[in-house]
Protein backbone atom coordinates (compact mmCIF):
# COMPACT_ATOMS: atom_id res chain seq x y z
CA UNK A 1 0.00 0.00 0.00
CA UNK A 2 3.09 2.27 -0.19
CA UNK A 3 2.95 5.45 -2.48
CA UNK A 4 5.70 5.77 -4.59
CA UNK A 5 7.88 8.69 -6.16
CA UNK A 6 6.78 8.85 -10.10
CA UNK A 7 10.38 8.40 -10.58
CA UNK A 8 12.18 5.21 -10.11
CA UNK A 9 16.00 3.59 -10.39
CA UNK A 10 17.10 1.63 -13.41
CA UNK A 11 20.04 -0.35 -12.87
CA UNK A 12 21.93 -3.43 -14.97
CA UNK A 13 20.46 -1.51 -18.32
CA UNK A 14 22.21 -3.21 -21.77
CA UNK A 15 24.92 -0.72 -22.77
CA UNK A 16 23.51 -0.81 -26.53
CA UNK A 17 20.24 0.13 -25.70
CA UNK A 18 18.77 3.12 -27.07
CA UNK A 19 16.38 5.62 -25.21
CA UNK A 20 13.75 4.73 -27.78
CA UNK A 21 13.94 1.24 -27.24
CA UNK A 22 13.24 1.84 -23.07
CA UNK A 23 10.19 4.04 -23.84
CA UNK A 24 8.97 1.19 -25.45
CA UNK A 25 9.83 -1.66 -23.09
CA UNK A 26 8.21 0.62 -20.51
CA UNK A 27 4.71 1.86 -22.85
CA UNK A 28 2.50 -0.79 -21.62
CA UNK A 29 2.70 0.73 -18.26
CA UNK A 30 1.93 4.91 -19.44
CA UNK A 31 3.85 7.96 -21.08
CA UNK A 32 7.55 7.51 -19.46
CA UNK A 33 10.33 10.01 -19.88
CA UNK A 34 14.42 8.97 -19.43
CA UNK A 35 16.92 10.67 -17.25
CA UNK A 36 20.03 9.21 -18.21
CA UNK A 37 22.27 10.79 -16.08
CA UNK A 38 26.29 11.38 -17.44
CA UNK A 39 25.79 9.71 -21.22
CA UNK A 40 27.22 11.91 -23.81
CA UNK A 41 27.23 10.08 -27.43
CA UNK A 42 31.10 9.94 -27.36
CA UNK A 43 31.86 7.52 -24.46
CA UNK A 44 29.40 4.45 -23.67
CA UNK A 45 26.66 5.03 -21.68
CA UNK A 46 26.73 4.05 -18.19
CA UNK A 47 24.33 1.04 -17.00
CA UNK A 48 22.08 2.94 -15.17
CA UNK A 49 19.62 6.00 -15.43
CA UNK A 50 16.10 6.71 -14.03
CA UNK A 51 12.61 6.80 -15.73
CA UNK A 52 10.07 9.45 -14.68
CA UNK A 53 6.20 8.24 -15.47
CA UNK A 54 3.36 10.28 -15.61
CA UNK A 55 1.27 9.03 -12.67
CA UNK A 56 1.82 6.89 -9.49
CA UNK A 57 -0.24 3.85 -10.72
CA UNK A 58 1.85 3.29 -13.69
CA UNK A 59 5.04 3.06 -11.24
CA UNK A 60 2.48 0.75 -9.17
CA UNK A 61 1.75 -1.65 -12.31
CA UNK A 62 4.93 -1.72 -13.20
CA UNK A 63 5.92 -3.18 -9.95
CA UNK A 64 3.11 -5.69 -10.16
CA UNK A 65 4.79 -6.97 -13.29
CA UNK A 66 8.31 -7.14 -11.85
CA UNK A 67 9.84 -10.45 -10.24
CA UNK A 68 10.78 -9.14 -6.62
CA UNK A 69 13.48 -10.22 -4.02
CA UNK A 70 11.92 -10.66 -0.78
CA UNK A 71 14.97 -10.26 1.20
CA UNK A 72 14.92 -6.82 0.60
CA UNK A 73 11.74 -4.75 0.07
CA UNK A 74 13.99 -2.40 -2.94
CA UNK A 75 14.79 -4.92 -5.41
CA UNK A 76 12.58 -5.13 -8.15
CA UNK A 77 13.41 -7.51 -11.18
CA UNK A 78 12.48 -6.69 -15.09
CA UNK A 79 13.25 -7.81 -18.74
CA UNK A 80 14.35 -5.93 -21.68
CA UNK A 81 16.25 -6.69 -24.57
CA UNK A 82 18.26 -4.31 -26.56
CA UNK A 83 20.19 -5.35 -30.03
CA UNK A 84 22.89 -8.02 -28.37
CA UNK A 85 20.61 -8.78 -25.16
CA UNK A 86 17.52 -10.74 -25.64
CA UNK A 87 15.54 -10.40 -21.95
CA UNK A 88 18.11 -8.60 -20.04
CA UNK A 89 17.26 -8.58 -16.60
CA UNK A 90 17.36 -5.04 -15.12
CA UNK A 91 16.92 -4.08 -11.37
CA UNK A 92 14.04 -0.97 -10.75
CA UNK A 93 14.63 0.49 -7.57
CA UNK A 94 11.26 2.75 -6.68
CA UNK A 95 11.39 5.89 -3.89
CA UNK A 96 8.46 5.11 -0.85
CA UNK A 97 7.28 8.66 -0.52
CA UNK A 98 6.94 8.20 3.13
CA UNK A 99 10.84 7.68 3.42
CA UNK A 100 11.70 11.22 2.98
CA UNK A 101 10.26 12.09 6.35
CA UNK A 102 10.45 11.03 9.48
CA UNK A 103 8.67 12.30 12.89
CA UNK A 104 10.96 10.98 15.96
CA UNK A 105 9.13 12.32 18.71
CA UNK A 106 6.32 14.97 18.20
CA UNK A 107 7.26 18.52 18.42
CA UNK A 108 5.21 21.43 18.40
CA UNK A 109 7.77 23.26 16.41
CA UNK A 110 11.33 22.38 14.34
CA UNK A 111 13.51 24.76 15.39
CA UNK A 112 16.15 26.26 12.31
CA UNK A 113 18.55 27.23 15.14
CA UNK A 114 18.53 23.51 16.22
CA UNK A 115 18.57 22.01 12.69
CA UNK A 116 21.47 20.91 10.86
CA UNK A 117 22.29 21.04 6.82
CA UNK A 118 23.48 17.15 5.80
CA UNK A 119 24.80 16.62 2.03
CA UNK A 120 26.31 14.11 0.46
CA UNK A 121 23.60 11.93 1.30
CA UNK A 122 23.52 8.13 -0.24
CA UNK A 123 20.50 7.46 -2.67
CA UNK A 124 19.68 4.54 -0.40
CA UNK A 125 19.31 6.93 2.70
CA UNK A 126 16.17 7.07 4.28
CA UNK A 127 14.99 10.20 6.39
CA UNK A 128 14.36 7.36 9.45
CA UNK A 129 17.62 5.54 8.49
CA UNK A 130 19.49 9.28 8.86
CA UNK A 131 17.61 9.95 12.46
CA UNK A 132 18.50 6.79 13.72
CA UNK A 133 22.21 7.72 12.53
CA UNK A 134 22.08 11.46 14.10
CA UNK A 135 20.55 10.23 16.93
CA UNK A 136 22.90 7.06 17.85
CA UNK A 137 25.75 10.27 17.28
CA UNK A 138 24.43 13.38 18.63
CA UNK A 139 21.14 12.25 20.76
CA UNK A 140 18.06 14.42 20.97
CA UNK A 141 16.81 14.26 17.24
CA UNK A 142 13.18 15.14 17.24
CA UNK A 143 12.83 15.40 13.11
CA UNK A 144 14.62 14.15 9.34
CA UNK A 145 13.57 15.07 5.93
CA UNK A 146 15.39 14.40 2.55
CA UNK A 147 15.06 16.96 0.24
CA UNK A 148 13.27 16.36 -2.95
CA UNK A 149 12.95 17.25 -6.81
CA UNK A 150 9.23 18.66 -8.36
CA UNK A 151 8.57 13.88 -8.84
CA UNK A 152 9.72 14.30 -4.81
CA UNK A 153 12.74 12.24 -5.60
CA UNK A 154 15.76 12.72 -3.44
CA UNK A 155 18.28 14.93 -4.52
CA UNK A 156 21.24 13.78 -1.87
CA UNK A 157 20.84 16.15 1.10
CA UNK A 158 18.48 16.84 4.17
CA UNK A 159 17.88 17.99 7.10
CA UNK A 160 17.90 16.79 10.94
CA UNK A 161 16.50 19.03 13.87
CA UNK A 162 17.45 18.70 17.68
CA UNK A 163 15.41 19.66 20.65
CA UNK A 164 18.34 20.93 22.65
CA UNK A 165 21.27 23.20 21.67
CA UNK A 166 24.24 20.68 22.79
CA UNK A 167 23.17 18.08 20.42
CA UNK A 168 23.39 20.86 17.57
CA UNK A 169 26.46 22.13 18.60
CA UNK A 170 27.94 18.68 18.62
CA UNK A 171 27.00 18.07 15.08
CA UNK A 172 27.66 20.81 13.61
CA UNK A 173 31.09 20.59 15.01
CA UNK A 174 31.43 17.15 13.83
CA UNK A 175 31.68 18.64 10.40
CA UNK A 176 31.61 15.31 8.59
CA UNK A 177 30.34 11.90 9.61
CA UNK A 178 30.83 8.56 8.16
CA UNK A 179 27.41 6.12 7.65
CA UNK A 180 27.86 2.31 7.36
CA UNK A 181 25.74 -0.09 6.64
CA UNK A 182 25.60 -3.45 4.92
CA UNK A 183 24.75 -1.83 2.17
CA UNK A 184 26.87 1.81 1.69
CA UNK A 185 29.34 3.59 3.29
CA UNK A 186 29.16 7.02 2.92
CA UNK A 187 31.01 10.45 4.17
CA UNK A 188 28.29 13.17 4.62
CA UNK A 189 28.83 16.75 5.32
CA UNK A 190 26.81 18.37 8.46
CA UNK A 191 26.78 22.05 8.36
CA UNK A 192 24.16 24.68 10.46
CA UNK A 193 21.08 24.90 8.64
CA UNK A 194 20.45 28.14 7.35
CA UNK A 195 17.83 30.71 7.37
CA UNK A 196 16.41 33.82 5.55
CA UNK A 197 17.96 36.37 8.06
CA UNK A 198 19.22 39.63 8.58
CA UNK A 199 22.75 40.29 9.82
CA UNK A 200 23.36 39.59 13.43
CA UNK A 201 26.29 42.16 13.61
CA UNK A 202 24.32 45.50 12.01
CA UNK A 203 21.10 44.32 12.32
CA UNK A 204 19.80 46.00 9.17
CA UNK A 205 20.77 44.01 6.08
CA UNK A 206 20.39 40.56 4.86
CA UNK A 207 23.12 38.09 6.31
CA UNK A 208 23.26 35.93 3.49
CA UNK A 209 26.82 34.24 4.83
CA UNK A 210 27.20 32.70 7.92
CA UNK A 211 30.08 32.00 9.10
CA UNK A 212 30.50 28.38 11.15
CA UNK A 213 33.34 28.91 13.04
CA UNK A 214 32.65 28.85 16.53
CA UNK A 215 34.46 32.14 17.70
CA UNK A 216 31.84 33.85 14.98
CA UNK A 217 29.13 31.43 14.17
CA UNK A 218 26.89 33.98 12.87
CA UNK A 219 25.29 35.96 9.74
CA UNK A 220 26.61 38.36 8.36
CA UNK A 221 25.96 41.13 5.40
CA UNK A 222 28.86 41.73 2.45
CA UNK A 223 30.28 44.78 4.76
CA UNK A 224 30.10 43.50 8.02
CA UNK A 225 31.65 40.11 6.83
CA UNK A 226 34.75 42.42 5.07
CA UNK A 227 34.84 44.07 8.81
CA UNK A 228 34.88 41.33 11.32
CA UNK A 229 36.92 38.87 8.73
CA UNK A 230 40.15 40.82 7.92
CA UNK A 231 41.68 39.88 10.37
CA UNK A 232 40.29 36.05 9.86
CA UNK A 233 41.06 35.20 6.54
CA UNK A 234 40.71 31.48 7.27
CA UNK A 235 37.15 31.65 7.87
CA UNK A 236 35.23 30.61 5.09
CA UNK A 237 31.33 31.61 4.53
CA UNK A 238 28.61 29.58 3.85
CA UNK A 239 25.84 30.57 1.80
CA UNK A 240 22.31 29.55 1.65
CA UNK A 241 21.40 27.79 -1.33
CA UNK A 242 18.53 26.35 -3.29
CA UNK A 243 18.92 23.37 -5.51
CA UNK A 244 22.02 24.32 -5.69
CA UNK A 245 21.88 27.58 -7.06
CA UNK A 246 23.69 30.12 -4.82
CA UNK A 247 21.09 32.62 -3.61
CA UNK A 248 23.61 35.19 -2.42
CA UNK A 249 27.38 35.65 -4.52
CA UNK A 250 29.64 38.43 -5.03
CA UNK A 251 32.19 38.95 -7.50
CA UNK A 252 35.07 38.65 -4.86
CA UNK A 253 33.30 35.57 -2.97
CA UNK A 254 33.40 33.65 -5.65
CA UNK A 255 36.37 31.31 -4.42
CA UNK A 256 34.11 30.76 -0.98
CA UNK A 257 32.61 27.31 -0.09
CA UNK A 258 29.19 27.05 -1.29
CA UNK A 259 29.21 23.89 -2.30
CA UNK A 260 26.41 22.76 0.10
CA UNK A 261 24.62 20.74 -2.65
CA UNK A 262 25.93 18.26 -4.74
CA UNK A 263 26.64 20.05 -8.62
CA UNK A 264 24.67 16.85 -10.00
CA UNK A 265 22.36 15.40 -7.51
CA UNK A 266 20.80 13.10 -10.31
CA UNK A 267 24.37 11.81 -11.37
CA UNK A 268 25.76 11.62 -7.58
CA UNK A 269 22.63 9.14 -6.82
CA UNK A 270 22.35 7.39 -9.85
CA UNK A 271 26.54 5.92 -9.43
CA UNK A 272 25.77 5.66 -5.75
CA UNK A 273 23.20 2.68 -6.91
CA UNK A 274 25.63 2.04 -9.56
CA UNK A 275 28.56 1.21 -7.07
CA UNK A 276 26.22 -0.44 -4.39
CA UNK A 277 24.74 -3.19 -6.63
CA UNK A 278 27.29 -3.35 -9.25
CA UNK A 279 24.35 -2.33 -11.93
CA UNK A 280 26.08 -1.76 -15.30
CA UNK A 281 25.34 -3.59 -18.15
Amino acid sequence: NSSYSTKIFLGGVPWDISEQTLVQAFAEFGEVRVEWPGRDYTSPPRGYLYLVFQEEGDVTDLLAKCCQDYNTRDSYYYKISSRRMRAKEVQIIPWVLTDSNYVRCPSPRLDPQKTVFVGALHGMMTAQGLAVVFNDLFGGVVYSGLDTDKFKYPIGSGRVTFNNSRSYMKAVAAAFIEIKTPRFCKKVQVDPYLEDTLCSMCGMKQGPYFCRDLGCFNYFCHSCWDLHHTSRPHHKPLMRNIRGLTRARTSHHNDYNVGRYRQDPVRDLAEQFGQTFGLHG
